[in-house]
């Protein structure tokens, strides 16, 4: 096979669609890290979540409402996720949060599987979304093509975001130095909840996308979990542009290693996740919500 052909647009493009599920969902990991200093296993779940929410809301009204009305119920899930899990352990052990998320996700599972059923369901792209279009020479899916779009537009309005508004400076003197943020007057608390309730949303965001990009079952949670825990520990734990980096390199290794080596691309994100850890063990990052 030529090189050319290894290394086509149209791969390319795989590999960027399936970076920018993953920028969105670590981001949303990653910011709640950043802030809480608690790994939320729960993410999974609550990502499989707003899939499955997104396929009725898509069938009964549509795509475009579910790209809204998803991310914004499961804001009202991070709502209650900060009122009734997070912040009564906040004086607890950060493994004994870390396990009642883990608790959290055993639960979501059943209550969607009893809701939804176990078999896996097909979600079609809105009309405006569907069929393929020229892409450097090669027909490519124009559903994939706006993934890309989403997750690039993401990206850029949640750096401009921590950047240049007042609440997003808050969010990185916090998860830099919480006890001086305090100090300075900085509402934490109300902080915390703001970013707990976008982090559940960016999840629900992402389920929604990967309904008509990589079909909803009930395993799609547990799989991607794993992908994105990696992409935050290599990226550097809690922090977002980090987490953007290895997302990116993580969608390369995945889509070029299927072409390569079918065999072993499996094995090719934890590779990733090896070398990084012996080469710089605290990630692609500079610290924190950076």
């Amino acid at each position: 096979m030529e090189f050319a052909q290894l290394f086509s647009a149209a791969q390319l493009a795989n590999a960027l669609a399936l970076a920018s599920l993953l920028t969105i969902l670590a981001s949303g990991l990653a910011l709640i890290f950043g802030l809480r200093d608690v790994m939320n296993f729960a993410h999974g779940a609550l990502y499989m979540l707003g899939a499955y929410m997104g396929y009725s809301v898509g069938r009964s009204l549509s795509f475009w409402l579910a790209l809204v009305l998803v991310p914004l119920a499961l804001a009202v899930v991070g709502l209650v996720f900060e009122l009734a899990v997070l912040r009564p352990l906040q004086k607890r052990s950060h493994m004994d949060v870390a396990l009642v998320t883990f608790g959290v996700a055993l639960m979501i599972g059943p209550a969607v599987h009893k809701l939804w059923g176990t078999v896996p369901l097909s979600v079609e792209p809105p009309a405006l979304l569907a069929g393929s279009t020229q892409f450097f020479g090669t027909l490519y899916p124009v559903y994939r093509l706006f993934i890309i779009a989403v997750g690039f537009g993401t990206c850029v309005a949640l750096a401009v975001w921590l950047k240049f508004t007042r609440s997003g400076m808050h969010t990185r003197a916090v998860s830099q130095q919480p006890h001086v943020a305090r100090m300075m007057g900085v509402n934490t608390d109300r902080l915390s909840l703001m970013v707990v309730c976008l982090g559940c949303a960016f999840a629900g965001l992402a389920g929604v996308l990967a309904g008509p990009y990589l079909s909803v079952d009930p395993g799609m949670g547990a799989s991607i979990l794993i992908s994105c825990l990696i992409v935050v520990v290599v990226g550097g734990l809690g922090s977002i542009g980090g987490a953007i980096a290895a997302a990116v390199v993580y969608g390369f290794i995945q889509v070029i290693g299927t072409v390569l080596v079918p065999a072993v691309a499996a094995l090719a994100p934890y590779v990733l996740l090896f070398v990084v850890l012996l080469w710089r063990p605290q990630g692609f990052g500079r610290g924190r919500v950076s």
